[in-house]
């Protein structure tokens, strides 16, 4: 054979090498157990049944129309041969050759006695007469010679065919009848203008009839056996390549119920099972995408509690001086921050950020805003000199420690998130204040921040507005540096724009006017005036759906 030569895929090597593969011992259990829960053993199981009721009803078909046949031709020649006597067609002309010689009929009763084969062999031959009124029946035969003789005769044989007249036998119609071990053939020979009924009837020898039969159904069975085998066969080798597609689609789906979604259906066939192969492995991949994403929220549930490791877990406590905090984020995490911490000096750094975006991009920035903030100012903050590039002229000389630590931190924030980060565009709003426990003055840089409120007994008293833009926009920003001074029962309060922008069912925003309209009556401490600003909120919000986070900060100094 030539290198560019196929090789043969003749049915009967592909059934062999399938059998060679497949495994001699797999592929008999697989033909013989049948009874087993597979589609292929099943429909292989209706095939043979199927196949045997078409052998069988094929068969007896064939029996039926053989012995209608073989009656029908035999009745023909008999009533054929008895017609060419002469006066057969008179009248009850059998009755008038009774006591009489008849060297014809004779001659035909020894023709049919003589009749044998290997299928049975004529025992007796002799005409039946009955009066239609009459009570038994009479036998007419030959004795010894040829004269016919008649004498009253009784037999099963006789009864079972005055069983058959009552119902129907028609004319040109033999019939075999069975009784008692006798098997006799009946030919109707009556005429239409007979007074009498006539049989001519051959007994056979039921010895040799009956074995015949035997003979016969021990054939039959013996093929019958051979069928089935050969139709369990053909089922089995068609069936299983109609059955296999399914198969391996039955195993693909278990595996993948089991949890392996590395499986997939080949596709062998264009037909139905073909395309439903093709769901199956559709269904696996949007299956490995679920899965993949099911993954990644599992990581997302992680990083609720991540985010709150980055803020601060324990709010230092000083005397006089009362501090709370909200975080309420809208999602699973939050771009919003605060943080609070102390600094070498003895001083409080205060921070209240929101980073631009959602998600998890705008978490992640969070967390870098919220540590350079820290790292940077609590490095700084050991510095006890003023610098001398500071404008001391504003502030007394013995608060440039504060300024320097201010400025720098956020300016380097800026600094790093522009330049290392600039290409992603992420920045942040951020205010960041030093506050002096003792003298109650707080410095403070507002990067681009929402205003955060001096409230006091009347009311609002200052709004710490933005003193430069948002933090990591461009690198070498200017921010310019204030102060307040809190008094005893001042509050400072700090938020996101979460809280002013959220809206009722009605998109209507909560605003800053409502805001505002929670400070009177004025509450008595930091974390009241928390409570009553969130729980207003949530029930302005109802079931409208949160679009941004919220977070709060709220410092008061207290009444000694």
């Amino acid at each position: 054979m030539s290198h560019g030569a196929k090789p043969s895929t003749h049915p009967l090597k592909r059934v062999a090498q399938r059998i060679a593969v497949q495994g001699p011992v797999d592929h008999i259990t697989s033909f013989l157990c049948f009874w087993k829960p597979s589609i292929a053993r099943r429909i292989t199981f209706y095939f043979f049944i199927f196949g045997l009721m078409i052998f069988l009803l094929s068969a007896s078909l064939y029996v039926v129309a053989a012995k209608r046949t073989f009656l029908k031709s035999m009745g023909s020649l008999i009533q054929d041969q008895f017609s060419q006597i002469e006066d057969a067609s008179s009248p009850d002309d059998l009755m008038n050759r009774v006591n009489t010689s008849q060297p014809k009929i004779h001659r035909m009763f020894t023709l049919l006695s003589s009749l044998s084969s290997i299928y049975y062999a004529v025992s007796d031959v002799a005409f039946y007469r009955r009066m239609p009124t009459a009570p038994e029946w009479t036998r007419m035969y030959f004795p010894v010679d040829d004269v016919l003789q008649e004498i009253p005769v009784s037999s099963p044989s006789l009864e079972k065919l005055d069983h058959r007249l009552d119902r129907r036998f028609h004319r040109l119609q033999a019939n075999i009848l069975e009784a008692d071990g006798t098997v006799t053939m009946f030919v109707n020979l009556t005429q239409a203008n007979d007074l009498n009924r006539y049989f001519l009837g051959i007994e056979l020898d039921s010895e040799m009839f009956f074995g015949f039969l035997r003979s016969q159904l021990r054939l039959f069975f013996l093929f019958l056996l051979i069928g089935m085998v050969v139709t369990r066969l053909l089922a089995h080798i068609f069936v299983r390549k109609i059955v296999r597609p399914i198969e391996a689609l039955s195993d693909t789906v278990s595996k993948v119920a089991q949890g392996d979604l590395s499986q997939e259906v080949p596709l062998t066939t264009r037909d139905e099972i073909g395309q439903l192969a093709a769901g199956v492995n559709i269904m696996v991949g949007e299956l490995r995408e679920w899965d993949r994403i099911k993954r990644i929220e599992f990581e997302f549930e992680k990083g609720p509690e991540s985010q709150r490791e980055f803020l601060a877990k324990r709010i230092p406590e000083l005397p006089n001086w009362e501090i709370a905090t909200c975080f309420q984020p809208a999602g699973k995490v939050s771009g919003d921050f605060y943080d609070v911490f102390m600094l070498e000096s003895g001083r409080m750094g205060l921070v209240i950020g929101d980073v631009c975006d959602k998600g998890v991009g705008s978490a992640l920035y969070m967390a870098l805003f919220r540590s350079l903030i820290r790292v940077f100012s609590t490095q700084l903050g050991g510095q006890q000199e003023a610098p001398e590039t500071r404008s001391e002229e504003m502030f007394p000389s013995y608060l440039g420690s504060d300024l320097e630590v201010c400025l720098d931190a956020v300016s380097m924030t800026n600094d790093y998130i522009a330049k290392i980060h600039g290409d992603e565009g992420m920045f942040a709003t951020i205010f960041f204040g030093i506050l002096d426990p003792s003298s109650g003055v707080l410095r403070y840089i507002n990067g681009g921040h929402e205003p955060l409120l001096h409230i006091g007994a009347g009311g609002v008293k200052a709004h710490l507005n933005p003193t430069g833009p948002a933090v990591g926009m461009m690198p070498e920003m200017d921010f310019d540096i204030r102060q307040i001074c809190l008094s005893p029962g001042d509050i400072l309060l700090g938020y996101t724009d979460g809280l002013t922008e959220a809206r009722s069912p009605g998109d209507e925003l909560f605003s800053r006017d409502r805001l505002n309209a929670l400070f009177n009556p004025p509450e008595s401490s930091a974390g009241r005036l928390l409570q009553r600003i969130e729980s207003n909120l949530f029930r302005f919000i109802g079931v409208a759906p949160r679009h941004d986070d919220v977070t709060m900060l709220a410092i008061q100094r207290n009444i000694h």
